[in-house]
């Protein structure tokens, strides 16, 4: 899971923050450097023009959206396709802010498209200085957030959640005010880390197709509960419910009468270690709670060992 840190014309952000825009197109010219690690789910923070503080003129970041897709689209089609999610409330007015950034001062032929959602704005810069990440007042376009410190985005978010979501923008928008909350936010974040140094080569791809069919009724039948349940971000078949109170993993499980013990076995480890990880890496003492999806009912001896481990006993 990859974060990235871009430098971003204040202009379009504030155009975003004073309409409480939680969805953005977030437009770079086509010959810009590009991305090698960035994938739909991960988090694009604003690192502002005209926030700049101190002796080396350090950018703060404002805010962050969630990226959902990319596409390349020429001037007149962005301007169609996005309108005012481009971040100015006329095609005049992109048109000259677009020209004002590009190197020869033309309009490119093609425009790179980051489509965001769940976009937030901060009540304060966030200045990395202060979470012990250093960022050459040199840099161009971007950085990866997490390249020097893999909890560079969790300090970031934490940061966040010290100085608060614009009043503005949570004025503006009913859905932010109401069920947004930045420590949730950081929690999906470091879940999806774990899950990423986890990996899930233990299955064979038949068997992988199982576990996203099971993952998706699962979601459907905790929807039907009231309860929304996701895919962690980096796993096709983990899933997450955020309650406040704690945390529950749903984990799909599949075996045969011949891999059942070295399955389990794998299962209770897999659970132990990202219970370890949380509890290394995360601030918040919320307990994990692991429940085990099966295409049928589970053999007893899943239920005990599960019990156990979410009991916090040491033996198994």
């Amino acid at each position: 899971m990859a974060s990235i840190a871009y430098i971003t014309d204040r202009n379009m952000i504030e155009f975003h923050r004073l309409n409480g825009n939680r969805t953005m197109n977030f437009w770079r010219p086509s010959n810009s450097k590009k991305f090698t690690d960035f994938k739909p789910g991960d988090l694009l923070f604003f690192l502002a023009k005209g926030s700049e503080r101190g002796r080396h003129r350090e950018k703060g970041i404002v805010g962050y959206g969630r990226f959902q897709k990319a596409h390349t689209l020429s001037f007149r089609q962005m301007w169609n396709v996005y309108g005012t999610e481009n971040g100015y409330a006329s095609e005049d007015e992109l048109y000259d802010a677009i020209v004002k950034v590009s190197k020869n001062k033309k309009m490119p032929k093609l425009m790179n498209c980051l489509y965001l959602t769940d976009v937030v704005f901060f009540q304060a810069p966030i200045y990395l200085s202060e979470i012990g990440v250093a960022i050459s007042n040199k840099v161009e376009s971007y950085i990866y957030l997490d390249k020097e410190d893999p909890q560079a985005t969790s300090k970031v978010l934490n940061k966040a959640k010290e100085t608060g979501v614009d009043m503005w923008m949570a004025a503006m928008s009913e859905t932010l005010s109401q069920n947004f909350d930045l420590e949730e936010e950081q929690i999906k974040h470091q879940l999806s880390q774990i899950i990423e140094r986890a990996g899930d080569s233990f299955y064979t791809e038949s068997e992988k197709k199982r576990l996203r069919r099971l993952a998706r009724q699962t979601i459907d039948q905790k929807a039907e509960e009231k309860k929304i349940t996701e895919l962690i971000k980096g796993s096709k078949t983990e899933l997450v419910c955020y309650t406040g109170e704690r945390i529950e993993i749903l984990i799909p499980f599949v075996y045969t009468s011949k891999d059942f013990y070295r399955k389990l076995q794998y299962l209770i480890g897999h659970c132990a270690l990202m219970k370890l990880e949380f509890s290394r890496w995360s601030e918040y003492h919320i307990p994990l709670h692991f429940e085990i999806v099966g295409e049928e009912p589970l053999p007893a001896e899943i239920t005990r060992a599960i019990d156990a481990l979410n009991q916090g006993e040491e033996r198994i």
